[in-house]
């Protein structure tokens, strides 16, 4: 009946007096709902399918799963990925040992359900929390986000967002439309507010886009707001374009700030690539040319964009704003890569000793680590925060905005650079990372030279910046631990190598 990942799952097999697996989730799921008496797709006909999209399985903090509700006769290609169609299922940390659950399907059967008012279903006992979007028990606000009827509380916000970008509060909201974009359960969630409006005075009707991003933690949304507001004054003063969207407004009592969308051009003149909007994962993907056999012929590489991104970290790295909360030091980020490494080691028992020794040797050296000070930083700093339109990049997601060493950005950037074939060997992948990366570094530091940085300086961010992309790599390789993938010792070998040679 369900399926999970790709393939189809049967669910023929008793597993009443067992301990339930991952694949079995998708069984428990319905049959809440069915407790319940809430249908899971009430629009559709016929038998559904669930269908994963997102699963994190993180120490400390349980297992999150996000299934799409779809025909099960839907092509693979067909199916949506609306978050209006998902439903997410969480463990606590008390339901797992490890990966593995440690309640049985007759419990689960047998367990007290509770019906939140807020559409939660929960069995307190077992740890278990289903909720179909936009329920979310600990992302309370996120219906009251998506609500863009006339009486709720958040369409005169989105009116008066829309006025800001407008620079007019004449113009009248008459409809909204809410559209969720990225959804990370009981965390946060960007949406996309489409508004149709009308001004009195003249009659002229017009369409706009802005984003929302609901938080879990109401205060966390108005320190980046804050914060974001001040970096973009801070450039608009400059006189120059600023380098992340404009902050319109924010709605505290739930959390929601609301800011301008980068917008493509609605009329492009010419077929060029810089009048669409392209995200920095697309605009950063790497392009060869081959000829007879697959050899590669030429590689080609972004140039224009990864001078406008190197330009850009400059500018933030100059700022003067400063984030209030304790600088994020070398030997913070050594104490992550530990704890990785000792993740990564427990799923790859031949490989730990290797995984251990590397991440002994790299926070060693960047608990030793100091720069000169402490500027400000992006703290997540890589190519799916960045935005490309009209020549110019837009750096996006502040949340982790902090005082930190510049080798932090320049480390995270470089990181996440590397193409997923550099794992597999895969011909080419080396050069184009080598150059590209190349690229980037002289046009920082060309960028950061002309703000009055030292030589010397820049030479030690650079060298610092290896051990911050060898810690960096490290959180990329959980990212198949945490997915519960099966682990693939050559792409970890290949991610281990890598570490070394930044520590060479």
């Amino acid at each position: 009946m369900h399926l999970i990942g790709k393939g189809r799952l049967s669910m023929d097999r008793s597993t009443t007096e067992t301990h339930l697996s991952i694949m079995d989730l998708p069984l428990i799921l319905t049959q809440l709902f069915e407790r319940a008496q809430q249908p899971l797709l009430p629009d559709v006909q016929g038998p559904l399918g669930l269908f994963v999209r997102y699963l994190r399985r993180k120490p400390g903090r349980g297992l999150a799963v996000i299934y799409t509700v779809d025909a099960i006769t839907t092509a693979h290609k067909a199916r949506v990925n609306d978050p209006n169609r998902a439903v997410s299922l969480t463990l606590d940390e008390q339901a797992l040992h490890g990966a593995q659950i440690i309640f049985t399907a007759q419990q689960t059967h047998q367990a007290s359900l509770a019906v939140e008012p807020t559409g939660v279903l929960h069995i307190a006992d077992l740890g278990i929390a289903v909720q179909k979007f936009p329920a979310d028990a600990s992302l309370s606000a996120l219906a009251a986000s998506c609500d863009t009827t006339l009486q709720s509380q958040l369409f005169p916000m989105l009116q008066t967002a829309a006025q800001t970008q407008l620079q007019d509060e004449a113009w009248q909201l008459t409809s909204a439309d809410a559209e969720p974009v990225r959804y990370k359960p009981a965390s946060r969630c960007v949406i996309r507010y489409r508004l149709s409006l009308q001004h009195p005075m003249t009659g002229e009707q017009k369409t706009l886009t802005i984003f929302g991003k609901v938080y879990a933690a109401a205060e966390q949304a108005q320190r980046v707001q804050l914060l974001q507001q001040r970096l973009h004054e801070e450039q608009t003063q400059m006189g120059v374009l600023p380098l992340l969207p404009r902050p319109l407004a924010i709605l505290p009592s739930l959390g929601l700030t609301f800011n301008e969308a980068i917008q493509p051009s609605a009329n492009p003149v010419t077929n060029d690539q810089w009048d669409t909007l392209r995200t920095g994962v697309r605009a950063l993907q790497p392009q060869l040319e081959r000829g007879r056999g697959g050899s590669v012929t030429r590689i080609l590489l972004p140039e224009e964009e990864l001078r406008l991104t190197g330009q850009a970290l400059a500018r933030l790295h100059s700022s003067t704003v400063m984030s209030k909360d304790a600088p994020r030091t070398g030997a913070k980020e050594a104490k992550r890569a530990k704890e990785r490494a000792a993740l990564i080691a427990s799923r790859n028992p031949t490989q730990a000793e290797k995984v251990q020794t590397l991440s002994q040797q790299l926070a060693t050296r960047l608990e030793a680590s100091q720069p000169d000070n402490y500027r400000p930083a992006h703290g997540g700093f890589k190519a799916s925060q960045l935005l490309f339109h009209s020549h110019q990049v837009f750096v996006v997601d502040f949340d982790g905005f902090c005082l930190a060493d510049s080798a932090l950005d320049v480390g995270y950037f470089l990181a996440y650079l590397r193409p997923s074939g550099l794992w597999y060997h895969q011909q080419g992948m080396r050069q184009w990372f080598e150059q590209a990366a190349e690229i980037f570094r002289a046009s920082y530091r060309e960028a950061m030279h002309e703000k009055g940085v030292a030589s010397e300086t820049l030479d030690a961010i650079m060298e610092r910046s290896r051990l911050y992309e060898g810690a960096l790599i490290f959180k990329i390789a959980t990212r198949r631990v945490n997915r519960l993938n099966s682990p693939r010792p050559q792409e970890l070998s290949a991610m281990l190598e890598e570490i070394t040679t930044c520590l060479a």
